[in-house]
């Protein structure tokens, strides 16, 4: 909506080779408050005014002598062909005023003058005139957003490929069927699964038979569910006898009227990272399979760090529990001083968690540094 301070603020041109209306249509629009009139006789010189600085109106006197009124309207159209013409009309001849709104008039009055009626075009005309230029400024503002919006996207898509690229091996998207519509990547090389193929196939489209299948069972099972997923890690075996590992993150896609669409995501090849667990859990179940119990106790805290399954049945706890026991209550006594180089087997009686005590021997040893002693405790 417009505001009377906009419509008083219109550029106003008064073109008339007669003196007296000039000054009578100046002084009707001063009495009514517009602020900016312009004004001339010579109609020679309305384009050159009008294209230096557009009037927001142009109340044109049709009938004057060297150019009439049809001939500025023509001179007005050459500055912008395609433009709006803000031109009101004056005119005497009753015959003129179809021809003047078939050249790109928009409205015209009559001589002589009704001053209310004057006064009431005008300000119709520059209503219109100035809600026509809001929209065209709104649509070009509208057009400068949609530009600098489909920019910001491009390189949000340019930055979350290249944060894709950086932080995993590949992108991916599935169809609600579970076939693969777009991966950015090598996820197919690495996996050796074809492009048009499912999730959990392999080469040639056929249901994957070295996936470890529990580990699969619980991602489909997210999957049907529509759950996202963060960070989860599956494996498979490979024809060479390996084990690959691999990570992924992925969310579910709806459409604008929330139907399921399918799912993306990100993946990356963790065999590497997992090698190093790999190996500790191999050890770690190669300690809790010997027959004899161990554990691990840091010398100056006296706190115990670690200790195998077998000390843990032994004494009837859990391993976390196990740690957190203060091992001189458990009969290991004070280990603080001593044992500076291994002795000869030691005798202790462990309290076991119902209470009950076991005898056992001690074989113990310290690390280089002596910071940690190293118990083996058979019965």
């Amino acid at each position: 909506m417009l505001n009377a301070s906009e419509i008083l603020n219109a550029r106003i041109l008064i073109v008339d080779d007669q003196e007296a209306n000039v000054m009578l249509l100046e002084q009707m629009l001063a009495n009514a408050g517009y602020l900016h009139i312009t004004s001339t006789t010579d109609p020679r010189a309305v384009r050159a005014l009008h294209a230096a600085a557009p009037f927001d109106l142009i109340l044109l006197d049709l009938q004057m002598p060297d150019m009439d009124g049809f001939e500025v309207m023509a001179g007005l159209k050459e500055i912008d062909p395609n433009g709006y013409l803000p031109v009101l009309v004056i005119t005497a001849q009753p015959g003129h005023k179809l021809r003047a709104l078939q050249a790109g008039a928009k409205d015209f009055v009559s001589k002589p003058f009704d001053l209310v009626e004057v006064q009431t075009r005008i300000r119709n005309m520059l209503e219109v005139r100035l809600l026509y230029r809001k929209l065209a400024d709104y649509n070009v503002i509208l057009e400068r957003t949609v530009r600098e919006r489909t920019l910001e996207l491009s390189e949000s898509e340019a930055r979350f490929k290249s944060f894709t690229e950086l932080s995993s091996d590949w992108y991916w998207e599935q169809d609600a069927q579970g076939k693969f519509t777009k991966v950015s990547g090598p996820v197919f090389d690495m996996l050796g699964i074809e492009a048009g193929a499912g999730a959990g196939a392999d080469a040639g489209g056929n249901p994957a038979s070295r996936w470890n299948a529990a580990e699969r069972a619980l991602l489909d099972a997210n999957i049907a569910e529509r759950k996202p997923f963060l960070d989860f890690v599956y494996s498979r075996g490979n024809a060479d006898g390996t084990t690959q590992y691999l990570q992924v993150s992925g969310e579910p896609m709806f459409d604008a009227a929330s139907r399921f669409i399918g799912y993306r995501g990100i993946g990356m090849d963790i065999t590497e990272r997992m090698r190093p667990n790999r190996e500790q859990q191999r050890l770690r179940g190669a300690l809790d399979a010997i027959g004899a119990g161990l554990c691990l106790i840091e010398r100056a805290g006296g706190r115990l760090v670690d200790a195998n399954a077998t000390l843990c049945r032994l004494l009837g706890y859990s391993r976390q529990e196990l740690l957190a026991a203060d091992p001189a209550q458990l009969g290991f006594g004070d280990l603080s001083a001593g044992l500076d180089a291994p002795g000869p087997r030691q005798a202790a009686v462990l309290l076991r968690k119902d209470g009950s005590s076991v005898a056992v021997d001690i074989d113990w040893s310290a690390s280089e540094d002596g910071a940690v002693l190293t118990g083996v405790i058979g019965t």
